[in-house]
């Protein structure tokens, strides 16, 4: 048993230029990105548990993973819980990934924390994860047998995720892998396709969004990162097949795309701590940290994003289904990156965002510069 948690502590500076009637406008904030607090451990060998919380961008208490585990095997766990199962970046943990959000891929791409049955299997080198999905365990009910809706049901879903790593050497690594999802909205109200330039600042901040159209989806997405010694390249890549719910927003059924590609360089000789029995990354280790009489660790960045929306305005029928999607556009941003680890539990974080959003409807383009720091510490 011990006790874990997490403070991350953000400052973003924005400069937004719109087109059309919407005003252009700066912000600058201080914010807590994540305070969290939480437990783990294991009842014996074959059944372990973890459950931790906190708050995020200044809201209300929320979980974030809480998991029941069963491990018949070495090679085996079965979950149920609030957990994520797909996605190279999206499973990598916050206090590891390499930029300090996960852009509009992880906004559009897999699902982050929701309540799933979990099973996975692996060897040292391989993956495989299916997943039976539903909404987040911060969610309300949606059932409501006294009122206007009687028997409603919530969303459903079912994610499968399969990675390789044909490459495993001490130089070098070479993950693949594959993921598909299929989703179900349920009675909670249509999917809305949209994301943030590459920030988790602000939630009306969300420059491209299709409007809530999607009644089910399906998706296929695949991800890769190769590692030589101090330097990785990583991208995944995902196309959406919407269903569009006639009644919100008639017309044909879109599909979305997103995707990311970025590089990364430690020039103090560091390697990303790639893990191929799990198909993720983990917690970095700092060759020389101040805690040993070093100077800690530098990472140096560049990444690109990609998401193109713009499917669900051409696609609609109605007057009120382009209005509905008038920001559905092509979003593309270019970043760059500087990490610095003191120790490999404590990290300084500085992001440059150069961003655009052709959008559909008239006037509706947006164009976003962005500076933002992160200081964080987890143990």
């Amino acid at each position: 048993f011990k006790v874990r948690g997490r403070i991350l502590l953000d400052y973003v500076y924005q400069d937004v230029k719109r087109q059309g009637s919407l005003p252009d406008y700066k912000t600058s904030n201080v914010r807590g990105r994540q305070a969290f607090l939480g437990i783990e451990g294991k009842l014996n060998n074959y059944i372990a548990y973890k459950a931790e919380g906190g708050a995020v961008n200044g809201g209300a208490w929320a979980w974030d993973d809480v998991v029941i585990e069963y491990k018949p095997n070495e090679f085996t766990s079965l979950m149920v819980g609030n957990i994520k199962a797909a996605g190279l970046e999206n499973l990598t943990s916050t206090r590891f990934i390499s930029f300090m959000d996960r852009g509009p891929y992880g906004d559009l791409g897999p699902d982050s924390y929701v309540l799933s049955a979990v099973a996975k299997v692996n060897g040292f080198n391989w993956t495989a994860t299916g997943a039976f999905q539903g909404d987040s365990i911060n969610s309300a009910d949606v059932n409501n047998t006294a009122g206007a809706n009687p028997g409603s049901k919530e969303r459903n879903g079912m994610t499968g995720r399969v990675t390789f790593a044909p490459i495993l050497t001490d130089t070098d690594k070479l993950h693949l892998g594959v993921w598909a999802r299929y989703r179900n909205h349920g009675d909670e109200g249509a999917f809305a396709y949209r994301g943030r330039p590459n920030t988790a600042y602000g939630d009306s901040g969300r420059y491209y969004t299709t409007g809530a159209l999607g009644n089910h989806d399906k998706s296929l997405a695949v991800e890769a990162a190769f590692i030589h010694n101090n330097f990785s390249v990583q991208g995944e890549y995902a196309n959406i097949k919407v269903d569009r719910l006639q009644t919100t927003a008639p017309g044909g059924d879109p599909t979305v795309k997103a995707g990311y590609a970025y590089v990364s360089f430690w020039p103090t000789g560091e390697q990303r701590n790639y893990d191929a029995s799990k198909g993720e990354f983990g917690r970095p280790k700092i060759l020389n940290p101040i805690t040993g009489g070093g100077l800690g660790a530098v990472e140096l960045l560049a990444r690109y994003d990609y998401a193109d929306l713009t499917d669900a305005y051409s696609t609609a029928s109605t007057a009120a289904g382009r209005t509905l999607a008038q920001d559905a556009g092509k979003y593309e941003g270019w970043t760059l990156g500087a990490n610095y680890y003191p120790t490999a539990y404590v990290r300084v974080q500085a992001n440059y965002t150069d961003a655009k959003s052709d959008n559909p409807g008239p006037g509706r383009d947006v164009d976003i510069k962005q500076f933002q720091m992160r200081v964080q510490l987890d143990f």
